[in-house]
């Protein structure tokens, strides 16, 4: 007859055993699924903006030669060009005939602007270089910020005030004021699009390729666009300059050549 206790030991050794096959039939969950696609790092305004700042004080004076291409219903022409910039009022705009003659000259400086047109023998003067701008290229760009679009920076006045917001890789640099509204897109560190937002001229910039902030780069080709107008800009050449000659800043004395005040024709 089987004891008590030897009764007892095989009901244990079967609740075991039966314990460990339910166990082992337990299937070891899956790890989670991990997110599929780029997983980005959310970009750093405050490193951004420094890396602008230093951009904009590296390319605080420049001279650079360029292509560009204007399609407008005021203005359309294609010409080499020329541009040299004394910061932070002097800037000289020089354009090119087929031959090699000058075009078209545009100087903004303390003195006044004025836009030299050889062909009609005529000098034109306003007292905002937007008007001469607009009678130059057929629109009347910002010409401090037109500078700052060539280099791929900001005019350092707005630092202080510039608004940052991430949406996914891309950063948002946003400056509002008086003036208007500005707007540079960054993704991982390099300048892809710009908008311009005021009462004289409304638009956007796109640079292809994007620019590097960080280091020395040069824009290769920059396109900007206004309702009705745009403007193809391709860099030949790029690079910070010195010290310019105070004269190439001057109105030329050219005999026999009128001058139209383009305030008065308003």
């Amino acid at each position: 007859m089987i004891s008590s206790r030897a009764r007892l030991s095989t009901i244990f050794l079967s609740m075991a055993l039966l314990l460990a096959v339910a166990t082992g039939c337990v299937q070891t969950p899956f790890p989670g699924a991990k997110p599929s696609g780029p997983v980005f790092a959310p970009p750093s305004a405050s490193a951004e903006i420094a890396a602008m700042k230093e951009r904009s004080d590296f390319w605080r004076d420049f001279e650079s030669k360029l292509r560009i291409e204007v399609n407008g219903k005021n203005a359309s022409f294609s010409s080499r060009a020329i541009v040299l910039v004394g910061a932070p009022d002097l800037i000289r705009f020089e354009t090119f005939t087929p031959i090699g003659m000058t075009a078209a000259l545009f100087v903004s400086a303390p003195t006044g602007p004025f836009l030299l047109i050889p062909s009609q023998n005529t000098i034109f003067t306003a007292s905002r270089p937007e008007t001469l701008a607009r009678r130059f290229l057929g629109e009347g760009v910002p010409v401090d910020l037109f500078c700052h679009l060539l280099t791929a920076s900001l005019p350092p006045k707005l630092l202080p005030n510039i608004q940052s917001r991430a949406e996914g890789p891309m950063l948002r640099l946003i400056s509002k004021g008086p003036g208007g509204y500005l707007e540079w897109q960054i993704v991982s560190g390099a300048l892809t699009r710009m908008f311009i937002g005021s009462a004289r001229f409304e638009g956007q910039v796109s640079y292809d390729p994007p620019v590097r902030l960080a280091g020395e780069s040069t824009p290769q080709t920059i396109r900007i666009a206004s309702k009705g107008w745009s403007m193809v800009v391709r860099v030949e050449q790029m690079r910070t300059a010195r010290e310019f000659n105070p004269s190439v800043f001057r109105l030329p004395v050219l005999p026999g050549m009128r001058r139209v005040d383009l305030d008065r024709e308003k």
